[in-house]
């Protein structure tokens, strides 16, 4: 692991140099405003409600974690490096307990030096019952989590304690072996107490990063500028080369690909944040212009359908195979790109993933799905609903699921969602229907992170719920313990795999993806590459601009 992280930091080392950018001193040189093109919103900025990958790329760039992943194309951004601590933290108590020490020197926004009672505070506002759909990992792994309910009634967490400004100890109900690598998620970040606004933090939080927010009009635009006291010293991450940042939301993709292709104006410095559409793939991969500024994404995501097995009839494994078999993997793939956008899932965790097993449960069969729909007893078809974002992208999707089941007469009405809700809505008990269009990439490299989160049963809640398929059954939940338990990283990832072949069987979700993200970058765009960690998409710490310092 220690060989993994150096030479990380060595590849981000190297990548800095080429960029020429300057580590002397607090006051960077850079230049330029870096535009970015994206047809989605940002769901939740509030650290500790942002769980959405596209979320926490942009707010890589606004505030710091205790950990990060690296600045690397490939496998190498899966990696995790220090950032706000001074190393991965020191386990004591067989991993019961983690001690972090925060770097000299970092400061938020204003100037004033960022302490361990900042962090845990933010970690402390994750478990506020008015800031749901954050990660489980604080409520379940700290000692107190499961009765405590936040810190906006000035109550404290005692698992966490903060002996001094610079060391935050965290106190877990079990061991955890990677909780170095748990701290690099956005619920692990300094909030100062005095800037609290509740469920307004969301519209403005306060700046750790090497940006602070100048602007944000939720659903159009967020716009960036630079944090004067981020000291690049004390950040082997992001480069922050250009001196302003510009959002645009909820763009129309055909009009963003449209933009990209041509790269007039000030879309020459502009970079797509979504991939290209299924419609410009052509034309990109034929010219020989146009395929010089696409740039290629490796990615841990895997797209799925998730059953809501809580709702008749898909509590019957029958009728949740019959839609396994029924599902056309092609046609959704067809309508991200074809091939371009990844490969055809047929398991749930990828071969990106360690455990990853080639298997093949649920081939397209539709006659096998009509006749497993006879013998649960629906012979003449059955109704069920889909939840859909509502994007040109979300629609295509919706109607390839619509189409293919149809065949086997499974009829599907779509719900639409809108983007800038649409994970809060299907995360929520009450308003989640039959079907949904879902996806997951693991917080960190590695199975630990991907099928207890999406399939125990013990992780349902009535709200920020990411076991969409409502899946619980206690000898998985079981099983999820015991390989949590063990210390042997290749014993655990063999585990988990054998576990999600028999999680198949009861057929909770339907793989159909294994993602990779390609995009288009302006002409006057340099450092840019897709990152693992956000499914592909620009790694926006590193991005600058041709001729900036």
């Amino acid at each position: 692991m220690r060989r993994r992280v150096l030479l990380a930091l060595a590849v981000m080392t190297a990548v800095t140099s080429a960029c020429g950018q300057s580590t002397s001193g607090v006051q960077q040189k850079g230049g330029g405003t870096l535009h970015v093109l994206s047809p989605l919103d940002l769901e939740h900025l509030d650290p500790a409600r942002n769980y959405v990958t596209s979320t926490i790329d942009v707010a890589r760039l606004i505030y710091r974690t205790l950990t990060t992943n690296a600045a690397a194309p490939g496998a190498a951004g899966g990696t995790i490096v220090p950032d706000l601590a001074t190393d991965l933290g020191t386990p004591s108590d067989g991993a019961r307990t983690w001690t972090f020490h925060l770097k000299p020197g970092v400061k938020y926004e204003d100037g004033r030096p960022i302490t361990s009672k900042d962090v845990k505070y933010g970690v402390e506002r994750s478990f506020a019952p008015e800031l749901p759909e954050g990660p489980p990992y604080a409520r379940t792994w700290l000692k107190g989590g499961s009765t405590y309910k936040g810190p906006l009634q000035g109550d404290e967490l005692a698992s966490i304690e903060t002996p001094d400004d610079a060391t935050i100890v965290f106190h877990l109900v079990r061991p955890v072996a990677d909780f170095g690598s748990a701290v690099s998620l956005p619920l692990f970040s300094p909030v100062p107490k005095d800037k609290e606004a509740g469920v307004a933090y969301d519209n403005r939080p306060f700046s750790s990063g090497p940006y602070k927010i100048a602007s944000f009009e939720p659903k159009k635009r967020i716009e960036l500028v630079r944090n004067p006291h981020w000291d690049r010293t004390t950040d082997p991450v992001r480069t922050a080369r250009p001196d302003r940042v510009i959002i645009d939301l909820n763009l129309d993709p055909a009009v963003v690909d449209q933009r990209m292709i041509a790269a007039q104006g000030e879309d020459a410095d502009a970079v797509q944040f979504e991939p290209i559409t299924a419609a410009s793939v052509a034309q990109v991969q034929t010219d020989p212009r146009l395929k010089e500024r696409l740039v290629l994404g490796q990615s841990t995501n895997t797209r799925f359908l998730a059953l809501n097995t809580a709702r008749k009839p898909l509590d019957d494994v029958r009728v949740r195979q019959a839609v396994a078999y029924a599902l056309d993997k092609e046609a959704l793939r067809t309508t991200r790109g074809g091939p371009i956008a990844g490969d055809l899932a047929t398991t749930i965790l990828p071969p990106s993933i360690p455990g990853h097993t080639q298997e093949d449960p649920y081939p397209q069969d539709v006659n096998r799905a009509k006749a497993l729909l006879a013998e649960s007893g629906h012979a003449a078809g059955i109704d069920l609903t889909l939840d859909a974002p509502a994007t040109p992208g979300g629609k295509a999707q919706a109607e390839a699921v619509q189409a293919a089941l149809g065949r086997a007469g499974i009829r599907v009405k779509v719900n639409e969602i809108s983007s800038s809700a649409y994970w809060s809505t299907v995360g929520t008990l009450s308003q989640e229907h039959d079907l949904v269009i879902d996806g997951w990439t693991p917080d960190w490299t590695g199975p630990s992170t991907f099928l207890p989160n999406i399939l125990d049963g013990r992780a349902i809640v009535k709200q920020g719920n990411q076991n969409r398929s409502r899946y619980s059954v206690k000898e998985v939940d079981r099983r999820f313990d015991e390989i949590a338990a063990m210390t042997d990283p290749a014993e655990a990832a063999t585990a988990y795999g054998e576990l999600a072949s028999r999680i198949m069987k009861d057929a909770p979700i339907v793989p159909f993806l294994w993602d990779r993200s390609a995009f288009l970058i302006g002409p006057n765009v340099t450092g840019a590459y897709g990152h693992v960690a956000f499914v592909g998409r620009v790694d926006l710490a590193t991005v600058g601009l041709k001729g900036a310092a």
